[in-house]
């Protein structure tokens, strides 16, 4: 019997104002999840460019888009909305923060027309507190707007096939072109809907032509008012490939546990949890299917929603694979994915309906799992102290004469994003040599009075030998530098008179200013308050006529008052006014919670500003812990001990990755960043490493999540690591040799016999 109809039926006690309320109250919990930690993760390259666009006229976009592999409407959205919310990570995102907001009753409006309140309401449920679309209703991206377009665009669709009245005619042509002008992959929403219509509703029709030139019409409708665009657009639209190689089966468990858990990692993880579940929703499904026999219209439904889930999974496999030959081939990511994410919350929730009592265990497992990804995702939400902190300082004691070099341009979006004024960009592609830098920085130095230099983590890989820095400190009178993370700022100064304003601020007063008992301190700067242990924090202080040789201490005071001295990675210059940069050390083992900052000189104590400190998340190994195949006793600095390593096979093949796996412990103390570079050394020279390098894998320990500051006295840090080979590597035997080194500086770390490097084993590629 049909579920509408029967007795013991839930839908019928969610009366008009009861279903109101439950709705609202979803829309408060969504609108809460969105808006948790907006602001606390930092700008990556995609948003920086979003942020970018967002400040150019609209015919610029448009120019600029035309161009690019993403159609314009985000983007003048958000060129308006940064008028109202400021350039802010926490405003500019809080556009896809409504527009998540608006796809919850979206996707109650699509389940209801689908099977009922009930239904829309499950559906509602699942979109709020769906991982998969918050974490792009958290984004300076286009994807919230093409989840919410789409789910409206089937909708609308229904409402044609049921109805057929001229505002659903209207609101379907409004929301398919606006997904179109949104997304390029909103196509497959049109391709969707009509491949349904065209074999389970048209053929089924009373009046099959008049029905046919009435869709017809509005096909064409739609087409013609994207027709400007694509006119205006074919042909500057970039044609390039990302893809990378996914096996089926994987891609078809990424694709399930990203539609339930929210996350493409740990796939297997959520193995014991998303398996049940999708026993229960295809069961489900048959029941809708069986149940449908003999209703042709809910056959449509059905059909419209699982051709919405396989069809673009099908086309986003294909246009990934390596192999494909299209105008553009993205690598695999199931954020295109997210168009229909509220279809299937709907046909989740319709699922659901037909199972009676099993319902709501499924309910609770589809619940229990958005949950849990939940639980992983907000910790990861971190705002990290390194172009924020960098751009005050710019702006702290930048003049109008000054110029401001990239070095190099590859993360050129996030520093656009930080740094509005006009900057020079050191492309990423270039092998620096000493004429090639002289060359371009000439020009620059000579029409400046001093340039700023913002080295980051790249500028290894294009300029080994720092020929950009070398010249630039042969000529430079005097020079200034300071560090963020893995990111260093110069300044040279080229007249005699801009090296006399070295250290003079363009503005006096502090943008804190404060008023306390320790002499001279009259405000402080800080840009980020949320950090985790094994981060550093840099501090400004403001100060006007110390006692230079007065020694301050810095550090923070706990919530029961006791104060905590932290370790200064930098020694704080001494001055009488000005800016004073200190750089402080989030000890591994300070507790998680809620701190102050406290600065004491001449007996004098002041507090200021707030720190969040979240520690990271792990398991502490210790030598009882851990077998090591291949023990070595090699020590690094004085600071880092590299007890051995695990290898794999001996032989491999061109194109494959070479497993290791290396143990690490803490010596001394650590108080900065290190990297672990792990190369493939052969006897032939690669000429497109410029060297004898064949494979290599450079990164901070266990894959960037253990920084060599979070480590502990005693603890064990498993590192592992897959070195890709070159694919065109020749036939022979190579070398496995490893080290550490300061991703700023470049300088490796030394052994006590002078060498930089650990030749761990030697392997054999085959033909």
């Amino acid at each position: 019997m049909n579920l509408h109809t029967t007795k013991t039926n839930p839908q019928r006690y969610l009366s008009d104002s009861i279903t109101r309320w439950l709705l609202v109250g979803l829309m408060l919990l969504g609108f809460w999840l969105r808006l948790l930690r907006l602001g606390d993760k930092s700008v990556w390259w995609d948003e920086g460019l979003a942020a970018w666009a967002a400040r150019q006229s609209l015919a610029d976009i448009a120019r600029w888009t035309a161009a690019d592999v993403h159609p314009p409407l985000y983007f003048w959205m958000l060129h308006y909305w940064r008028l109202i919310s400021g350039d802010s990570e926490f405003g500019l995102r809080l556009l896809s923060v409504l527009l998540g907001l608006l796809t919850i009753p979206a996707a109650y409006l699509l389940g209801k027309r689908l099977n009922g309140r009930l239904t829309g309401l499950l559906a509602a449920l699942f979109i709020a507190i769906s991982r998969f679309d918050i974490s792009w209703s958290q984004e300076m991206r286009m994807y919230a707007l093409a989840a919410l377009l789409g789910t409206l665009a089937l909708w609308a669709a229904l409402g044609v096939w049921q109805h057929g009245r001229l505002r659903h005619w209207l609101l379907y042509i409004l929301f398919m072109v606006a997904g179109l002008y949104n997304l390029y992959l909103a196509v497959i929403v049109l391709v969707a809907v009509n491949l349904v219509w065209l074999g389970l509703i048209w053929p089924r029709s009373d009046q099959r032509w008049s029905e046919f030139w009435q869709w017809s019409a509005a096909q064409t409708a739609v087409l013609l008012l994207y027709a400007p665009w694509l006119a205006y657009a074919l042909g500057r639209i970039p044609t390039w490939s990302q893809a990378t190689a996914v096996d089926p089966w994987s891609y078809l468990k990424i694709y399930w546990t990203v539609l339930t858990v929210g996350s493409e990692l740990d796939v297997e993880r959520y193995g014991l949890l998303t398996v049940p579940l999708l026993l229960l929703f295809l069961a489900g499904v048959v029941l809708i299917g069986w149940q449908a026999r003999k209703r042709p219209f809910t056959q449509a439904k059905l059909a419209l929603l699982l051709v919405g889930l396989l069809l673009p999974a099908l086309v986003v496999y294909i246009v990934s694979l390596p192999t494909a030959d299209f105008f553009y081939s993205p690598p695999l990511a199931p954020r295109y994915l997210i168009i229909f994410v509220a279809a299937f919350a709907a046909l989740l929730a319709w699922a659901i309906t037909r199972l009676d009592f099993v319902g709501i265990l499924a309910t609770a497992l589809a619940v229990y799992a958005a949950f849990l990804g939940l639980l992983d995702y907000y910790p990861n939400r971190i705002l990290v102290d390194d172009f924020p902190s960098l751009r005050a300082t710019i702006a702290a004691y930048e003049r109008p004469d000054d110029a401001v070099i990239l070095y190099t341009d590859t993360d050129w979006p996030i520093f656009a994003y930080h740094y509005e004024s006009f900057w020079h960009g050191i492309p990423s592609a270039w092998q620096m040599s000493p004429e090639q830098a002289d060359a371009y920085l000439d020009p620059i130095w000579q029409s400046h009075e001093g340039v700023w230099l913002v080295q980051t983590q790249y500028a290894q890989i294009s300029d080994p030998q720092r020929w950009i820095v070398a010249w630039l400190r042969e000529q430079a009178v005097a020079e200034k530098g300071y560090s963020y993370n893995d990111k260093q700022l110069y300044f040279f100064a080229r007249t005699p008179d801009r090296a006399d304003q070295l250290h003079t601020l363009t503005a006096v007063s502090p943008p804190q200013p404060l008023t306390t008992a320790v002499p001279g301190l009259i405000g402080y700067d800080q840009q980020v308050r949320d950090f985790r242990s094994g981060d550093i924090v840099h501090l400004f202080l403001y100060w006007n006529g110390r006692n230079p040789d007065q020694p301050i201490e810095v550090g923070v005071v706990a919530a029961d008052g006791s104060r905590l001295p932290l370790t200064t990675t930098t020694t704080p210059a001494a001055t009488a006014s000005g800016r004073q940069q200190v750089d402080l050390l989030i000890p591994p083992d300070l507790p998680a919670g809620r701190y102050q900052f406290y600065v004491a000189a001449a007996g004098s104590k002041a507090t200021l500003g707030q720190m969040t400190n979240r520690q990271r998340l792990r398991t502490i190994r210790t030598a009882a812990d851990v077998t090591i195949q291949n023990p070595v006793e090699r020590v690094f600095d004085g600071k880092i001990r590299l007890l051995g390593y695990d290898f794999g096979p001996t032989s491999y093949r061109p194109g494959e990755a070479v497993p290791l796996t290396l143990y690490w412990q803490l010596v001394g103390n650590v108080e900065r960043r290190y990297k672990v570079f792990t190369h493939v050394m052969g006897d032939v020279y690669n000429i497109n490493s410029d060297n004898f390098l064949w494979g290599q894998q450079d990164n901070e320990p266990d894959n960037n999540q253990r920084p060599t500051t979070t480590w502990n006295v005693r603890e064990v840090v498993v590192d592992a690591y897959a070195i890709p080979l070159d694919p065109l590597a020749p036939p022979g035997v190579y070398q496995i040799v490893i080290g550490l080194y300061d991703p700023i500086s470049g300088e490796r770390l030394r052994l006590a016999d002078g060498s930089d490097y650990v030749l761990l084993t030697t392997i054999r590629i085959e033909p």
